[in-house]
């Protein structure tokens, strides 16, 4: 079998990692996918600091040479310094970049990025925005939309449920998910629904404090629920106590998190971001929450309300919600033909020549 290895910086909770778990394995024809991270011994945001450290790059870089994969998959900056890196160490395999995002994490990550798109075989990205925002002089390679469908959830049967004033989210406590914003959405439902709840469950993306503050300063401390990072298999029952899931982004790639709350039959209220414009539809399986406008969030509060006092609108925006990714293929389905197709034309050329 020949390995294809998908390199990533570590073993964390977020959507490329999580993604890239349901692959661990897979195979298609003759290859099998394997992950390997540049840091094995860090796994949240405070073991981070080990991530800067020059020595532990280049070690990594070894081991990607040493491992002789058929083709390397990069996934975020750091992974692709060390497949860099690994060139100077030897390796001659071909490699992928993965573009997981519709913006730059900053100026060292916008720079690595753009020299690796003019060096790798292919380029696959898990939305079109995260290609046309990333890559907008994108070199002549070949480009992939990879699915991000982690799973099919099983048929729901049974009696239709009552919505519920509870919500949730799950993901980061940074910028780029403005959960100020959130809980001020929150906030103007909770004021005409006291038995309003939310439950926040995430690592520290630097807003922790500044929610914590927050939530003190609006005297919400009994409604809001901060638990932290959860495994995922923690997050499902808290979901399923809860009738819609809000999220705030200010940008997105394909926000893997909205499609997993969708699949869990829950109603989003979100942010038309990257991706989640192309697969959700404002009053057919989403209430979509406007980018800006004095009104935005107390419309936003206004649509859930009226969603809780018509029950069956509520149900037939989460039927819409749950079956909207049906199409998809899987991740893991999806990666392992674009890793055999990225391959197949590199035989392909090689043969030509």
């Amino acid at each position: 079998m020949r390995r294809v290895i998908h390199l990533m910086p570590y073993d964390g909770i977020g959507g490329v990692e999580r993604a890239a778990a349901t692959a661990e394995g897979a195979c298609h024809s003759d290859i099998i996918l394997e992950r390997m991270f540049v840091f094995e011994k860090v796994r949240d945001r405070s073991g981070r600091g080990a991530t800067f450290n020059p020595c532990t790059l280049w070690q990594a870089a070894g081991r990607l040479a040493r491992a002789a994969p058929a083709l390397i998959i990069l996934s975020l900056w750091r992974s692709v310094i060390v497949g860099g890196l690994a060139r100077l160490r030897g390796c001659r395999a071909p490699m992928v970049l993965f573009l997981h995002n519709a913006r730059d994490a900053h100026k060292l990550d916008q720079i690595v990025t753009r020299v690796a798109a003019r060096r790798v075989v292919a380029i696959w990205a898990d939305s079109a925005k995260s290609l046309e925002e990333r890559l907008s002089d994108r070199p002549d390679r070949p480009t992939r939309i990879i699915s991000y469908l982690l799973d099919r959830p099983a048929a729901v049967r049974g009696p239709q449920p009552e919505p519920k004033p509870n919500l949730i989210f799950w993901g980061r406590l940074a910028a780029q998910k403005d959960p100020l914003r959130m809980l001020a959405i929150f906030a103007l439902l909770h004021a005409e629904r006291p038995d309003a709840t939310l439950t926040v469950i995430g690592p520290n993306g630097g807003l922790e404090a500044s929610l914590r503050a927050d939530i003190a300063r609006r005297g919400l401390q009994d409604s809001v629920t901060l638990t932290g990072p959860l495994p995922r298999e923690s997050i499902g029952p808290l979901a399923a106590q809860a009738s819609f899931y809000l999220q705030t982004s200010r940008h997105e790639g394909m926000a893997l998190s909205v499609v997993e709350a969708m699949q869990a039959g829950l109603v989003p209220v979100i942010t038309p971001v990257g991706e989640i414009a192309r697969y959700t539809r404002d009053g057919h399986n989403a209430i979509w929450i406007a980018r800006e406008g004095a009104h935005a969030n107390a419309d936003a509060a206004a649509r859930i309300r009226a969603l809780l006092d018509v029950p069956d609108a509520w149900r037939a925006l989460r039927a819409s919600a749950t079956c909207a990714l049906n199409d998809y293929p899987l991740y893991a389905e999806d990666v392992m033909a674009a890793a055999s197709e990225t391959l197949d034309s590199i035989t392909r050329k090689g043969s030509d020549k």
